[in-house]
């Protein structure tokens, strides 16, 4: 019996919060609970940005920009994700932030750039016809999205109380924002966007419950 991928989605989900508290059981981190919920839902959020920057990634050249968009998804998953796991609470951000960047920035890079141009197995999910953003100046939005992703959760992370809830909402609400393709949903958005949606629920509601 074949599994719906919907669900598959949803398990996996769990699988990283377990990774989360795996990782807590011998560092003993706070807000271990917090945590595993955010770590739940930066899988799910981040599926379909991911998935679209690796349809859209193009060949393999460092002069193609698209490529430079997939590392930085790659990237910011990684580095968010470490982050949850190793998480020291926010006054120890600044000791673990460096060896955390540098790490998913390599990692990021090898991804995107040791890939090969074929096609994504899981593109005709989506509406590669249609991208969410048209036309040149879209594909030029596009390109430095990732630039004006970091500036924005630059501005709204130190602007608010420096609480681990704030600091992962605003990483994985906007760092995975606007993927370059929707989903095709056969006349069911709900259902085609389901693991995405379940994912924005958990950020809504470990957002609510930590004001």
């Amino acid at each position: 019996m074949k599994i719906h991928q919907n669900f598959v989605a949803l398990a996996a989900s769990l699988g990283y919060a377990l990774l989360v508290l795996f990782a807590n059981v011998f560092l003993l981190s706070p807000a271990g609970l917090l945590r595993m919920g955010f770590a739940i839902a930066l899988f799910l959020v981040s599926r379909d940005a991911l998935a679209a920057a690796n349809i859209a990634k193009g060949p393999r050249s460092i002069f193609n920009p698209a490529r430079w968009v997939l590392a930085f998804n790659f990237a910011l998953f990684f580095a968010t994700f470490m982050l949850l796991a190793l998480w020291r609470g926010i006054d120890g951000l600044a000791g673990l932030l460096p060896a955390v960047t540098v790490g998913s920035a390599l990692f990021g890079l090898l991804l995107a750039f040791m890939s090969e141009g074929k096609p994504h197995p899981y593109a005709h999910h989506f509406q590669t016809e249609k991208p969410m953003l048209l036309g040149e100046f879209g594909m030029a939005l596009y390109y430095i999205a990732p630039v004006l992703k970091l500036v924005a959760i630059w501005a709204l992370v130190t602007n608010y109380p420096p609480t681990a809830a704030y600091f992962f909402f605003f990483i994985i609400l906007v760092g995975f924002a606007f993927p370059r393709y929707r989903r095709v949903s056969n006349g069911n958005f709900l259902w085609a966007n389901f693991p995405t949606l379940v994912g924005y629920l958990v950020l809504t509601l470990l957002i609510g419950f930590n004001l």
